[in-house]
């Protein structure tokens, strides 16, 4: 337990970096040792040596719910910058769309042409897109 104290959410959040199955995983499995340390007893005995860890349990249970909140404040953090910039892009795609226009007389040939070239690159762009968004929102 004493990694607890030694070690910086810094680091660990530097070593996954923007990785968001690393941090999902990451997040899970700390939720999941937190369940080891929920012990119930308080007392070991070792033959006619009694060991009373009552208040060292308590210590390292609120030191790892501290470094495990903080953990989650990191992820948040990246969560939050990815969500964001997905939704800038896909939002920056909706508006140029929006402002294309392939039909009319007074639309000249070569607006036509890139308007459509960039409705090909939004196609190819969706799958990715959906990837990404169904991603962010399984990290939720």
């Amino acid at each position: 337990y004493q990694t607890l104290w030694d070690s910086q959410v810094g680091d660990v959040a530097s070593a996954v970096d923007g990785d968001l199955k690393k941090w999902h995983d990451l997040i899970v499995e700390a939720s999941a040792a937190r369940s080891t340390l929920d012990s119930t007893a308080t007392v070991t005995e070792f033959g006619p040596i009694s060991v009373r860890y009552s208040k060292v349990q308590s210590q390292v249970n609120l030191k790892y719910d501290s470094w495990q909140k903080e953990l989650q404040t990191y992820f948040a953090a990246v969560l939050s910058e990815r969500i964001n910039e997905s939704y800038e892009k896909v939002s920056s795609a909706k508006t140029r769309l929006e402002s294309i226009s392939l039909e009319g007389a007074s639309v000249a040939t070569s607006e036509i042409v890139l308007g459509v070239t960039f409705l090909q690159e939004v196609t190819q762009q969706l799958p990715l897109w959906l990837k990404k968004s169904k991603e962010l929102f399984e990290s939720e």
